[in-house]
């Protein structure tokens, strides 16, 4: 064997080596939030409750959100049950699979190992990715992940003419990533300007069809669901717009939501770029190397999507942008940053600094999360951890009985009841679950149960959104109860939930 052979395999074999430690580095740290979320058990988030309550029935569609996230929930909740084990598993497996998928891009495009690895870290200093998404964020987490993998695989088409197999692929990922959160649609429709301006004869072919015809196939179920169930399928409508305001002041607001939205999700993490490798002192003799075609199309795709959010907001007019929506479209700045780092600012002593600031974020990170578990009650703070679930559930079936269904006002309660109700099903407006097995029965009773602080009585929404799904008249039994306890580690801090039974009476309610 050459001596140049040689130093070719010890190049290889370090690469290896040191991809196996990153890999093996992120399996530790996401198996330790898992154990850690365990461990913390207490209340549920709302992201997290929310599952509880659609992971109850496997269903083509529940909400306004697409149903992917509940779809891969679901088989979890029948094995380890429904509860913290399966919610923070699925989560972290996604977290890993996003990393890892950063990793895999920051190589695609000509990254070194070491800067890939540096770029997948830098993951920890999006906010997003870094603390939402391991406090509380689901469908983003997923879609994150989506784009991820799909940009990975776009990369890779790059480098060859594609067949029929691979346009079929991309259309599953498409399909996939659409089923996860409408803000994929972003992202998919910026890969795709993005293929077209850089080598149109990727899209422009026969073959690409199979593309949208894939994604199609996968959507169509869903997109059926939504048409029988439009009501609930746009129920969360609202959160796209601003107030009712001339025009040009609706767009000056959007304009500065999404230039907030750009800043909360990348700023941290370029500040402290910067700080470290100080990249202003570039001059031409410390400039960068040529870039690599797979740079050059994520610099497109970055301008892509800015563009298509500004045509979004001129047409819309009311916008309002916020940082979680940008996940699945600005994940790989990080990538991006690295790929134009200029080489003479790649030293070793920068280098060790910024990996202690990340390596620091990977014990500061969950230290956070315990504290906001067990250190804000000492200040009075409690949060949606502390929510009294199990507590309330026990005082609740006490006082009020067996019940068929539960019907609460929002995911928070419901599905921190639904975590400690065994045999009843939890219901919440606007949630599409048919209750066919309920109207039936001509025995059934349910219980509408509501915040007895935000409200002194029965919300009307509770109410009317039993009346409409039950499509029946129905009645009280008895008289309204109150049940209280008190929030995790509170000594006089107490949630208080009211409740009242109810049956049925009638058929053929209408609106």
């Amino acid at each position: 064997m050459s001596e140049s052979d040689s130093g070719m395999l010890e190049r290889k074999r370090g690469i290896r080596e040191q991809a196996g430690f990153f890999f093996f580095l992120l399996a530790v740290y996401f198996s330790f939030h898992w154990l850690l979320r365990i461990f913390m058990g207490g209340g549920f988030e709302m992201d997290e409750a929310e599952q509880l309550i659609l992971g109850q029935r496997l269903q083509l569609g529940y909400s306004a959100d697409p149903p992917l996230y509940t779809w891969l929930q679901i088989p979890l909740f029948q094995v380890f049950g429904d509860g913290v084990v399966a919610l923070a598993l699925l989560k972290n497996l996604l977290l890993f699979t996003t990393y890892s998928s950063v990793y895999l891009i920051g190589r695609r495009i000509g990254l070194t190992p070491e800067k890939a690895v540096l770029a997948s870290l830098s993951l920890l200093l999006l906010p997003g990715i870094g603390w939402e998404s391991q406090r509380d964020l689901t469908h983003s987490v997923l879609v994150t992940t989506l784009a991820a993998v799909t940009l990975w695989y776009v990369l890779s088409l790059l480098e060859r003419r594609p067949g029929p197999g691979q346009y079929l692929l991309l259309g599953v990922l498409f399909g996939l990533g659409v089923l996860s959160k409408w803000n994929y649609v972003l992202f998919a429709l910026s890969v795709v300007f993005t293929l077209l301006s850089v080598n149109p004869r990727l899209i422009l072919r026969p073959a690409f069809l199979l593309t949208p015809l894939a994604a199609s196939i996968l959507l169509a179920p869903f997109l059926w669901w939504m048409y029988e169930n439009l009501a609930v399928a746009t129920a969360t409508s609202y959160k796209l717009e601003v107030e009712t305001l001339p025009y040009l002041q609706r767009l000056a607001g959007s304009a500065k939501t999404l230039v907030i939205a750009y800043l909360e999700f990348a700023g941290l993490f370029l500040i402290i770029w910067a700080a470290l490798f100080m990249p202003w002192r570039v001059n031409e003799r410390s400039a960068a190397s040529e870039k690599t075609p797979g740079v050059l199309f994520l610099v497109r795709l970055l301008w892509m999507t800015l563009v298509i959010l500004v045509i979004f907001m001129l047409i819309s007019g009311g916008t309002v942008y916020r940082s979680r929506w940008l996940l699945p479209v600005l994940f790989y700045v990080p990538v991006l940053v690295f790929a134009f780092l200029p080489d003479p600012f790649w030293v070793p002593r920068r280098i060790a600094r910024y990996r202690r600031v990340l390596y620091a974020l990977m014990l500061l990170i969950p230290l956070g999360l315990a504290a906001r578990v067990y250190v804000l009650p000492m200040t009075g703070d409690f949060t949606k951890p502390h929510f009294p679930g199990e507590a309330l559930t026990r005082s609740l079936t006490r006082d009020a009985g067996q019940h068929d269904l539960v019907i609460a006002p929002s995911s928070l309660i419901g599905g921190n009841l639904q975590a400690h109700l065994e045999d009843t099903f939890v219901s919440l407006p606007p949630v599409d679950f048919p209750l066919a097995e309920i109207r039936s029965n001509p025995k059934a009773t349910f219980l509408l149960v509501w915040d007895s602080k935000a409200s002194a009585g029965i919300p009307e929404t509770l109410t009317r959104y039993a009346s409409q799904r039950l499509k029946s008249v129905i009645e009280p039994v008895g008289t309204p109860g109150e049940v209280q306890a008190l929030y995790r580690f509170s000594e006089n801090e107490y949630f208080k939930l009211g409740w009242q039974s109810f049956r049925i009476t009638g058929s053929g309610y209408s609106d």
